[in-house]
């Protein structure tokens, strides 16, 4: 017996280098939840596309693009520590 999916679980795209993405393939090419997505186009961090009010939302792979950039982590160099000057003796 199939059962149903839901439609918060991510999804793996069928292509990859397709032009939009659904919410559930966003989800899965960003290794979060579709409520994490939600959020994210919520605070306007992620633009997306939608054609009429209560149609599916699209996520462009440009944009997808650009907020893995504006988002990305930057490791820095590690700091060098700063030795004190030793006491002088009395």
């Amino acid at each position: 017996m199939a059962t149903k999916q839901s439609p918060r679980t991510p999804t793996q795209p069928a292509d990859l280098n397709a032009p939009f993405f659904d919410l559930r393939e966003v989800a899965w090419l960003m290794k979060c939840s579709v409520d994490t997505v939600r959020r994210e186009i919520a605070a306007g961090r992620l633009p997306c596309s939608q054609r009429t009010k209560g149609s599916k939302i699209r996520v462009s792979r440009a944009d997808l693009d650009a907020y893995h950039e504006a988002t990305r982590l930057v490791v820095l160099p590690p700091r060098r520590a700063t030795r004190k000057p030793a006491r002088a003796a009395a």
